[in-house]
């Protein structure tokens, strides 16, 4: 981005992000805060993820990406769908939400302009009203840090910041 910007304006980054996936979170998101570039994240739902709607039956077909997406096979599906569980009842319990208002809300916490994500339908776009209007303490994102490390991080120690 140093070398773009010497020899042209930059103002927008849009890198992927979301609870599940947060590798901007060491370099790229601390560049942009500095430079203030803004931020769009794409992907804020994680394909549907963090909507609260999958279940474990859900099935993806024709040319679906999440065929392929390891996040979305077995073993790791359950236990990325178990982590959405114990998300939305953190955002029920805490502040009266769901878990799509909570990866929202988070996302805009952590120093991301706008949150993007794909909606097909109008009443796919309701989530926004849900999170303006409050914000997430630092209880609250250690509590959510916790539940991503019990749930998702492998046996072998990888983060929940990992994009695979």
């Amino acid at each position: 981005m140093d070398r773009f910007r010497r020899v042209a304006p930059l103002h927008v980054l849009q890198p992927p992000y979301n609870l599940f996936e947060r590798g901007i979170e060491a370099d790229l998101l601390p560049y942009c805060r500095k430079n203030k570039i803004a931020t769009l994240g794409y992907g804020a739902l994680c394909r549907g993820l963090l909507s609260g709607r999958m279940q474990p039956d859900t099935k993806f077909g024709g040319d679906d990406l999440r065929r392929t997406d390891p996040k979305f096979q077995q073993p790791r599906f359950a236990r990325y769908l178990a982590a959405v569980q114990r998300l939305d009842r953190l955002a029920r319990h805490r502040f009266g939400k769901r878990v799509i208002h909570l990866a929202i809300r988070w996302m805009l916490d952590q120093g991301v302009t706008t949150a993007l994500w794909g909606a097909r339908h109008p009443d796919q776009l309701q989530p926004v009203d849900e999170t303006r209007g409050w914000q997430l303490d630092a209880s609250a994102r250690t509590e959510i840090d916790r539940i991503l490390r019990e749930t998702i991080a492998s046996p072998i120690g990888s983060q929940p910041n990992s994009t695979s």
